[in-house]
């Protein structure tokens, strides 16, 4: 009992390992960079910084400038930063005038590499515009290959000890001599296997770090760089040590068999380290779940693919034996199938879970590389789980009545289980060497944010009439004005002529230039012209013609900026909470159904194949079961701080149809974040804009569009007369006293707020 619980013990430290391991994250993206991409600079920038997504390798990660004919400037050395390992920055010295292009190429922690490239200019305008993210899709066979050979040789190692411990040493009271040389020797080829693949996932992470062949990484400097100064080659060297501790478990094993179990667990640690470098760990969220997840799905494919095979090998050698291979095949057949069940149950719910978090869509099921593999893959095991049925049913019980048909049989369906495990293998050595389908398909939905268009606002009144004077985008270039007309009774004009606007810069000569403005809608005259072709202050001069009426003349004065930079596309490959917590609670709880089923039949045999894995089902299926409580609190707290936000005395003077409106209301914000208004929808107007009164030296009041709005922590704002007000342009209908209507107001936290306004015939206070 003491040997046995001493087993025991180390099974449970190594899954407390796994739990308590820290995630690698995603590959690393550029997140942002100073100068930003695009960017048109009037001198040269003192410092080039460049922030990820990702912490990087410092030995690997760098970026270079190149000049406008593709040339690369000599610069000091770009450093990645001790004290934030996300931010990699670079001092260029003085740069002429030009076009430059900042090339970048960086290693993540997870060692995965990225690269791209962006421009900026000094003292000159750059004018690319965004361009839509791609990502290869490619296989890469170097990769794939060694990633199938490492968890082929881990299938054949772990498998084989698996094989030994839970089925040949039970079912076989008396034990064969020769056949388990033969086992030894399959196990001792797996980890002969488990070395090559070791030595070739260095050669290949250093050919990734070095973007060079596989076979330069020999006598490359990355080779030796990577297992010193790389958070990768730490893990190999534990690999490495992990490996060598392996093969002298299984040395001595051939004297004192019970060190299979020592070797067993050690199998165990070399399965983690795939998980920890795996598409699980790179998750942003619930990553514990995800390496347990892995973990459990590698350890349950390498004992039934890898015990398939030393099935084969034991089953080949009793052959010849006829009535004495039907009962060892009976045996052997009963207690193989009583552990793959649970190897099988945990394998389907973490296959599950890890396609739904690695693929999420039918439309990335379909539509990816990643996505048509991991279809192939499941075509594969369907047939698998077929085959492992009939072994379970119908060849168990002819070798239960002595048939001897039956274990030729069992032979040749057990072959045939292992040429479909062989591919499955294949399968999961490519999906690990290409792109997760959840993320091809954020790429490729990425969506580039329009212009942050900053259209200029500006009323004034003559003595006959009021103009109010909107243009957008509001930058240098092609701009639509709008000219919006009143009588001092608010009543549209709409008998003007000729409504000309005369373009002159306050700064540079450039000669006067004209547009003609024409009646589209009732007061309003619209234009389209580029007149505005530089940035800096301008002079708009409106003349309003109207019959038997002297000239309007009013003068408006705006700033124009430059057209800003494209911004960089958006890729969103977030997973709602809500789904998350979904996901959870059901892997949590098929884990935790199917390991107390397996419990309650293998008890008190807690050692046995079945026994083992029961507890591994239970205990990875809490963390599930934690994780979600995490995940609950989180969705919970989101509800709580999304509710607080609050919008209270909204009002509009009564107004008729086609007339200009204004809203006044408070915002409410008791919690401690603040928050930013950045826009207003409503049924009852054109459109609705948020604007500020300002009153100048004059005594002349200025309407100032403001698309943003901060609402202070703990604090209230309010669009008072006077002060802030939201027009409502083009109303639609009549609103009399007494009327309402509804407006939406949108935060940048995403949350929206639909209120009621309330049409009144004086102020509120």
């Amino acid at each position: 009992m003491i040997r046995r619980l001493l087993i025991l013990f180390p099974i449970i430290a190594v899954f407390m390992l796994t739990i308590n391991v820290g995630s690698v994250q995603a590959h690393s993206n550029l997140a942002s960079a100073d100068p930003p991409p695009n960017a048109s600079l009037d001198a040269s920038p003192s410092l080039i910084s460049l922030t990820f997504t990702e912490p990087l390798e410092p030995e690997f990660s760098r970026f270079t400038l190149r000049d406008e004919n593709g040339q690369t400037i000599d610069t000091p050395e770009s450093v990645v930063s001790p004290e934030n390992p996300l931010v990699m920055t670079m001092q260029p010295g003085v740069l002429p005038n030009g076009l430059y292009t900042v090339v970048w190429r960086v290693l993540s922690t997870d060692g995965h590499s990225t690269q791209g490239s962006f421009a900026f200019g000094v003292g000159i305008t750059v004018t690319t515009t965004a361009q839509t993210p791609t990502i290869d899709e490619r296989i890469p066979p170097e990769s794939a290959i060694i990633r199938w050979l490492n968890l082929l040789s881990l299938s054949l190692g772990v498998g084989g000890i698996g094989f030994w411990t839970f089925v040949w040493r039970p079912a076989t009271a008396h034990g064969n001599v020769l056949i388990e040389k033969q086992i030894d020797r399959c196990i001792s080829f797996g980890w002969a296997m488990i070395g090559v693949s070791t030595l070739l996932s260095l050669l290949l992470q250093a050919s990734i770090a070095a973007d060079i062949p596989l076979w330069t990484a020999l006598t490359h400097p990355s080779l030796g760089e990577t297992v010193t100064n790389s958070r990768f080659g730490q893990v190999w060297i534990a690999r490495l040590v992990y490996w060598l501790g392996l093969g002298g478990a299984l040395w001595l094993a051939r004297k004192e068999r019970w060190l299979y179990w020592i070797a067993l667990i050690i199998g165990g640690q070399l399965l983690l380290t795939i998980s920890l470098y795996s598409h699980a760990s790179a998750v942003q969220v619930d990553t514990l779940a995800s390496i347990a997840g892995d973990w459990l799905h590698l350890t349950a494919t390498a004992l039934w693919i890898g015990g398939l095979a030393t099935f084969f090998i034991v089953l080949r050698h009793l052959r010849h034996a006829k009535s004495a291979s039907v009962e060892m095949s009976r045996n052997l057949t009963g207690y193989f199938s009583n552990f793959a069940r649970a190897a099988v149950a945990g394998l389907i719910v973490t296959g599950g879970y890890a396609a739904w978090l690695q693929v999420g869509s039918i439309d990335a099921l379909l539509n990816t590389v990643y996505g048509q593999t991991l279809l192939i893959k499941g075509l594969l095991i369907l047939p698998l789980l077929a085959i492992s049925s009939i072994n379970l049913i119908f060849t168990h019980r002819g070798l239960q009545r002595g048939e001897i048909l039956w274990a030729k049989r069992l032979r040749q369906l057990v072959g045939a289980e292992i040429a479909l495990g062989i591919g499955v293998i294949a399968s999961v050595g490519v999906l690990t060497a290409i792109p997760p389908a959840r993320t091809v398909l954020a790429v490729r939905n990425a969506e580039i944010p329009p212009l942050n268009v900053q259209p200029y606002f500006e009323m004034q009144s003559g003595e006959t009439l009021m103009a109010h004077l909107d243009f957008s985008p509001g930058y240098v270039g092609e701009n639509t004005f709008r000219i919006s007309l009143y009588d001092l009774e608010g009543n549209p004009v709409i008998d003007a002529t000729r409504v000309r606007l005369r373009f002159d810069h306050a700064q540079q000569n450039l000669g006067e230039s004209e547009l003609r403005a024409v009646l589209t809608e009732e007061g309003i005259y619209e234009a389209v012209g580029t007149n505005l072709s530089i940035p800096g202050d301008w002079r708009i001069r409106i003349t309003i013609q109207r019959p038997e009426q002297f000239d309007t003349i009013l003068n408006y004065t705006p700033n124009v900026p430059a057209m800003p930079p494209p911004q960089a596309p958006v890729i969103n490959d977030t997973i709602p909470a809500s789904e998350r917590l979904f996901a959870l609670m059901a892997a949590g709880i098929a884990l935790l159904g199917m390991g107390g089923f397996f419990a309650a039949q293998s008890h008190p045999r807690w050692l046995t194949g079945s026994g083992i894995l029961s507890i591994l089902l239970l205990c990875i299926g809490g963390v599930f079961v934690f994780a979600s409580a995490q995940t609950a609190s989180e969705v919970n707290a989101v509800s709580a701080d999304t509710s607080e936000l609050s919008v209270r005395d909204a009002w509009m003077l009564n107004m008729g149809q086609g007339f200009t409106g204004g809203v006044y209301l408070t915002i409410d914000n008791p919690t401690d974040a603040q928050e930013q208004l950045i826009g207003v929808v409503t049924p009852a107007a054109e459109r609705i804009e948020l604007h500020r009164t300002s009153i100048d030296e004059a005594g002349v009041g200025r309407m100032i569009e403001t698309p943003l709005i901060d609402i202070p922590p703990d604090n209230s704002f309010s669009f008072a007369p006077g002060i802030y007000h939201m027009m409502l342009i083009n109303l639609l209908q009549d609103y009399n006293e007494g009327d309402t209507f509804p407006i939406t107001l949108m935060f940048a936290s995403g949350e929206t707020v639909t209120v009621t306004v309330q049409v009144v015939s004086q102020p509120l206070s």
